[in-house]
């Protein structure tokens, strides 16, 4: 593996642990917060090899966080939400929105637009990808409640 890629693994796990102490995780489960963050950023990474833009691998990483998410709060008993927070923070769009506020200031406008819709893609990704994976999870919890 690259040694960058191993970086930014680690350094996304070690933030996802820091947010998961900042939100109050149990800390039991600060690892489950690490390793969600490492599927996390490795889904994006592979979407991005394959696909090559931005809202395609974060909606495919997105997705696969939240499933993991809503695994995790069935064994662990208790909600997808914490888990999916800690786990998706790799994937926030920080440094486009950052780019993009510096390139306004700078009155580049033609940059500005380009990370602005950068930042727009990760997020909506984001956003898209959770809401599928909450929506075919729930439709499933509801044909199994339904069977009983």
């Amino acid at each position: 593996m690259n040694e960058t890629l191993i970086v930014q693994l680690i350094t996304g796990a070690i933030g996802s642990v820091g947010f998961g102490i900042l939100f109050h995780m149990k800390r039991k489960y600060l690892p489950l917060a690490a390793a969600g963050a490492l599927i996390s950023w490795m889904m994006f990474i592979l979407g991005k090899a394959f696909w090559g833009n931005i809202f395609l691998p974060t909606l495919f990483a997105s997705f696969v966080t939240d499933v993991y998410a809503e695994i995790l709060a069935r064994i662990c008993k208790e909600t997808s939400t914490s888990f999916f927070v800690t786990s998706v923070i790799p994937l926030i769009p920080g440094s486009t929105l950052y780019y993009c506020m510096n390139s306004i200031l700078e009155g580049n406008t033609v940059r500005a637009l380009e990370y602005g819709r950068d930042t727009f893609l990760f997020a909506f990704g984001i956003a898209a990808g959770m809401s599928i994976a909450w929506s075919i999870c729930y439709f499933l919890r509801s044909i199994k409640k339904n069977k009983k």
